[in-house]
């Protein structure tokens, strides 16, 4: 390995040390004030003040710790890190339908093995807090997963992520962000999809540079995901549900196979070497100590 290679690898992992550490404290701290609103409102439920069946309450206590500590937290964190903006491009219509079709048969895989695993590793007992989330939480809750999440998410995880370690390998920087995209979810439930999606999304921002065609993709399936579901359930429509998602993975299984060799990776200015490169990404105390953590509310959320 020559100089030039150990300084970009040195150079990497500092970067990806900070990025992880930045998502450790962007899933800490809310999770922290989430307990101690959890607390207060136990306590007030005794005095007789009752916030835990309020759905304003829940959503609040659920999504503002996220947006409002926790998101602005990560960006301070990451600021001074260089960054490295994307090539803008336009995405041609055809070949967005494309990549929204193959998010489709991702999201089914990925949502059965999630759902098999939590149910063998939990005896049958896990439930997940998603649906709870959107079936309970009523308007708000629909707004936040179908409008407000995509942005944000799309805003960290992929332009602020990948603006400053894309450089360092289109294939590296995408399965760095669509991995800490589903550790972030912090459940089996959502992270298989996650990361399925979260590599397909990270790919359409190193192509185009624009985040307006990944918070698409991401609204829509977010909006099939929870609108849909919770409004063919409540009118005895299960079966068509059923239906209508086998028929769309099919379709963009289909479609991915026949595409697969249209959407090749570029090679980026500062690419790491095969050697180093994983100790460089995954191998330091900042992704160590967010996949650790991520990995207690995985085992709690069973």
């Amino acid at each position: 390995m020559n100089e030039e290679n150990l300084v970009s690898i040195q150079e990497a992992k500092s970067c990806f040390r900070k990025l992880s550490l930045a998502l450790l404290a962007m899933t800490f701290f809310p999770i922290v004030i989430q307990l101690l609103t959890g607390i207060v409102a136990s306590v007030l439920f005794v005095l007789g003040v009752d916030l835990l069946n309020n759905p304003w309450f829940l959503w609040a206590a659920s999504s503002l710790p996220m947006y409002v500590v926790g998101v602005p937290i990560c960006l301070l964190i990451i600021r001074p890190l260089p960054i490295h903006p994307q090539p803008q491009s336009k995405l041609p219509a055809s070949r967005f339908l494309v990549l929204l079709l193959v998010c489709f048969p991702v999201t089914y895989l990925g949502n059965v093995i999630g759902s098999l695993l939590s149910a063998a590793l939990s005896g049958g007992t896990a439930q997940n807090g998603i649906e709870t989330y959107i079936t309970d939480g009523g308007f708000l809750a629909l707004f936040t997963t179908i409008i407000v999440a995509p942005v944000v998410e799309e805003f960290v995880f992929r332009k602020q992520l990948l603006d400053r370690c894309g450089r360092y390998g289109e294939k590296t920087a995408m399965v760095f962000s669509a991995l800490t995209f589903g550790l972030f979810h912090m459940n089996f439930y959502q992270f298989f999809y996650a990361f399925g999606v979260g590599l397909i999304l990270a790919y359409v921002y190193l192509r185009t540079g624009s985040l307006r065609y990944p918070v698409l993709i991401h609204m829509i399936i977010n909006f099939l995901g929870s609108a849909v579901p919770l409004f063919m359930m409540s009118h005895g429509l299960e079966v068509y549900l059923l239906a209508a998602d086998l028929g769309l993975a099919v379709a963009g299984l289909v479609v991915g196979a026949v595409n697969r060799k249209r959407f090749p990776l570029s090679p980026a200015p500062c690419e790491l070497p095969r050697e180093g490169r994983a100790k460089a990404v995954y191998g330091n105390i900042g992704f160590v100590l967010f996949a650790l953590f991520c990995s207690v509310m995985f085992a709690l959320a069973l």
